[in-house]
């Protein structure tokens, strides 16, 4: 419950008022079910799923993500010996509740609750990946629930990218640094050159006129201006970078985007990867401990791709990946872009797999009363704030 917003130092201030859960009330085959729900996404859905989720289960459980983000929720449950999580939003929704469960992971006690998606917007790679489908389309909330209840644990790779920009001369040696290193997650993918810059076009043009992003219909239209606008783009990404994969220099073909995929799903549901078996390369999974190493030579092979008809240019495959820019290269990291200035990059592993949850492909047969995410076995919540 959000209490009061001010200004301290000029910085906006949110203070809630959090319930403290009697977990001792709960039965020991209770899971509880923590939902998060951003309603900017997805137009007006979000702010439905929000009400509709408040009025099915204890709306003590239901949290509204963008009022405090998500360690409210998961403070709320932080004694609980074992809960489901469920994000309603878009992969970087869904990105957030994972970046902020891997930071205070220490202070749970259950310390890997697995994750569902109810996908809001527009992409959803995840979500599609799990078989939570690419977007909400008006479901009852009830029946996600119930979906919710019936999905199957798997795990997945997450990532650690240290972008440590530096200032290159021209032959390549450290001049000092520009900037302290930073550190991002990754849950999907990494790219690099003209996948990252169109997204960088669309950022843009949501961010001028907010106003008018409320439907992924009129996404894809803007994505696809954009992308016809650099048509005839050109800059032989090639030529200004290095890549090493797991210690071994690794040459590049002469491509225009170079993309790193944890999950076979990659701009709204395309295969970049492809399915062809070629003996040089294991199957992709999304907890194999390997990313794929994928090149496209431009926005008309993009386009291709995400029409079906071909699949991108396999690189490699490895667990450790090393960049050096020698130019400041358009970058993105599940969706989020901006321009990297010339250094060094490193992909690893970040730490253990995360816990998602997949919806099941069997028929549902439990009802609404056997639904552990029910009002009836929700969280019994007593009113006092932290």
């Amino acid at each position: 419950m959000l209490a009061k917003d001010t200004t301290v130092n000029s910085k906006p201030l949110s203070a809630l008022v959090l319930p403290e859960i009697v977990h001792g009330e709960l039965g020991a085959d209770v899971c509880p079910l923590l939902v998060f729900v951003n309603p900017k996404s997805g137009g007006l859905k979000g702010r439905e799923l929000l009400y509709g989720f408040r009025k099915l289960l204890n709306p003590h459980q239901v949290f509204d993500i963008t009022n405090g983000g998500p360690l409210a929720g998961l403070h709320t449950f932080r004694d609980l010996p074992r809960f489901r999580v469920l994000v309603c939003g878009g992969d970087g929704t869904t990105g957030w509740v994972l970046g902020v469960l891997e930071a205070i992971r220490h202070k749970l006690v259950c310390r890997e609750p697995p994750i569902g998606i109810v996908p809001l917007g527009t992409g959803n790679d995840l979500a599609r990946v799990l078989r939570w489908g690419p977007g909400y389309s008006g479901e009852d909330p009830h029946h996600i629930l119930v979906s919710v209840d019936e999905a199957d644990e798997v795990l997945m790779d997450r990532w650690t990218i240290l972008l440590d920009a530096q200032d290159l001369s021209e032959d390549g040696k450290d001049n000092g640094f520009l900037e302290p290193p930073k550190i991002v997650q990754m849950s999907n993918y990494f790219g690099l050159g003209i996948d990252a810059e169109l997204s960088l076009d669309f950022h843009q043009a949501r961010e001028d006129d907010p106003d008018k992003f409320t439907s992924r219909f009129h996404n894809k239209g803007v994505y696809v201006k954009v992308g016809l606008q650099k048509i005839s783009y050109s800059r032989s990404l090639h030529k200004e970078l290095q890549l090493q994969v797991d210690a071994q220099d690794v040459p590049l073909p002469n491509i225009e985007g170079l993309i790193f995929l944890n999950i076979p799903s990659w701009g709204s549901g395309a295969d970049l990867w492809g399915s062809e078996v070629d003996g040089r390369h294991g199957k992709p999974s999304i907890d194999d401990s390997l990313l794929e190493v994928v090149g496209v030579t431009g926005v008309v092979h993009m386009g291709q791709v995400q029409s079906g008809l071909r699949s991108g240019i396999r690189i490699a495959q490895g667990n450790y990946i090393r960049l050096t820019l020698s130019k400041p290269i358009p970058v993105q990291v599940d969706g989020e872009p901006w321009i990297q200035p010339p250094g060094h990059i490193i992909i690893s592993a970040a730490g253990p797999k995360v816990r998602m949850l997949r919806k099941s492909k069997q028929k549902q047969k439990k009802s609404a009363a056997g639904s552990k995410d029910g009002r009836s076995e929700s969280p019994s919540p007593r009113g006092g704030g932290h």
